[in-house]
């Protein structure tokens, strides 16, 4: 409880005093201040009957982004949640605070960002959710979406694809202090933009002091109202080698019709332990996104998202069916000099 009252008085805080400083002229360039919230009905449905039916806040994030600088940006994200263990029955977390400094190598269109930054492995640090279900590596324990470290990254040049190289705790953006192993992680991402509307990428990670070693490769291709997103995942961790894969296409109707409207599928197969046989899950998904609404630069402001998630195991284990339904939506001011 007093941790939420200090984050509440944080936010206060500082639209108390940003707002003259914009107005005094004692901010140098601009700071972006968002808000971004998932509300989310799911029912958990297993052999026909219903587990669990609830309303819930999944995601609140609440986001400052100063640009201190021509060369100095960063961003302060703190994620807002429904949270049963609570006795508020909410909780709050840092899930980015990190600085990006660009060009301090003699290195064109690069940066150097520090803090909690994104883990730039697979699709997990641009995931749009165009499933509600979080991306295939993080879903099954592989990868954080963001993590305490450096990174340095940037453009190829000739602006076909983007580079990243990173040290990291290791143990994701809501581990600290005593439960961190000791070695840190390692990190290599790569993107290719093979044409306008098609790229390929890939990403390595290795952690020494629990030998863990993943791989992942990744493609997007669109044409016209068509969308398909693939990759394929291994990992080494402890002697046990996991892998599986995720299929996504993607139907936008807009391109076809005048309805904001996308059909969305997806595909994953996981084995936890390829040494072992029938200890893996399938994972299936569909469902609607209705951009309600879009902002000025065109971009979704109010989704509706419908989708039906089914997950079927190789053991004994009863079949997971999911439906849930969700409203992102968001807002952002800027506060100039």
């Amino acid at each position: 409880m007093r941790r939420v009252k200090f984050f509440v008085c944080l936010i206060i805080g500082f639209f108390v005093v940003a707002t003259p400083l914009s107005i005094m002229g004692g901010e140098v360039g601009e700071t972006k201040i968002s808000m971004l919230l998932w509300n989310r009905y799911t029912s958990e449905i297993v052999d026909g009957e219903i587990l669990s039916s609830e309303f819930a806040l999944k995601r609140g994030y609440f986001r400052i982004e100063p640009t201190l600088t021509d060369k100095i940006d960063g961003r302060f994200n703190l994620d807002f949640f429904s949270d049963e263990n609570s006795t508020t029955g909410g909780g709050v977390r840092v899930k980015y605070a990190y600085l990006n400094f660009a060009e301090v190598l003699p290195i064109p269109k690069s940066k150097i960002s520090a803090g909690i930054i994104q883990h730039y492995f697979g699709f997990g640090y641009d995931w749009e959710y165009i499933t509600i279900e979080q991306v295939l590596e993080e879903v099954e324990g592989v990868a954080k979406s963001a993590d305490y470290g450096i990174a340095l990254c940037g453009n190829i040049p000739g602006d076909k694809g983007v580079y990243s190289v990173a040290i990291y705790n290791g143990e994701g953006y809501t581990v600290t202090g005593s439960d961190l192993d000791l070695d840190p992680e390692f990190l290599g991402n790569l993107r290719l933009e093979l044409a306008p509307s098609f790229t390929v990428g890939g990403s390595v990670l290795y952690l020494t002091d629990v030998s863990k070693f993943a791989m992942i490769g990744l493609g997007c291709f669109s044409k016209g109202p068509f969308e398909f997103r693939g990759e394929y995942l291994i990992q080494d961790k402890d002697d046990i080698k996991s892998s599986g894969f995720m299929l996504m296409p993607i139907l936008k109707l807009k391109e076809i019709m005048n309805v904001d409207v996308d059909i969305v599928g997806r595909f994953d197969m996981w084995d936890v332990d390829t040494g072992i046989d029938d200890d893996g899950h399938m994972r299936i998904i569909g469902g609607i996104n209705w951009n309600v609404l879009r902002n000025a630069n065109n971009k979704p402001q109010i989704i509706l998202q419908i989708q039906g998630q089914k997950t079927i195991y190789e053991t004994e284990i009863p079949d997971v069916n999911l439906l849930m339904v969700q409203l992102q939506w968001g807002f952002s001011n800027i506060f100039t000099q």
